[in-house]
């Protein structure tokens, strides 16, 4: 293992209730709930190894919900608000499927198991659409 690695590691046993998810040799910080501790640990890889343990497989929708989802909190550092969401992605994709009744489809565990894919935060109130 790595220095660095180590050292991150010894950091985290100090934190409350940490996880982690070693991935192709790197050791990343989630919470309790798998959610992320740093938004820019995140890579397709973490979100197809969560999806995994949570039984979904990723496909082509998963992706543009997964990948608007990234880009937005990394540019605004906030989940956009649903009409917020759909409105992008309508646009983007010239249909509009994308309902929170049609993300509950793709994703059985929710909307918040999109922003965790997504290596958002743990949302809070209303937070993930």
């Amino acid at each position: 293992m790595r220095l660095e690695e180590m050292e991150r590691q010894q950091a985290l046993s100090g934190l409350r209730n940490p996880s982690v998810l070693t991935i192709d040799g790197h050791v990343i910080a989630t919470d309790k709930d798998g959610y992320l501790l740093d938004h820019n640990d995140w890579s397709p890889l973490i979100a197809e190894t969560l999806a995994q343990r949570d039984g979904v497989t990723l496909e082509e929708d998963h992706w543009i919900l997964i990948d608007f989802l990234h880009r937005f909190y990394a540019e605004f550092e906030i989940a956009p608000e649903m009409p917020v969401l759909a409105r992008n992605l309508c646009k983007d994709k010239n249909d509009c499927r994308w309902s929170k009744k049609y993300i509950n489809g793709l994703f059985p565990e929710g909307a918040r198991s999109v922003c965790r894919y997504a290596g958002l935060p743990m949302p809070v109130g209303r937070g993930c659409f």
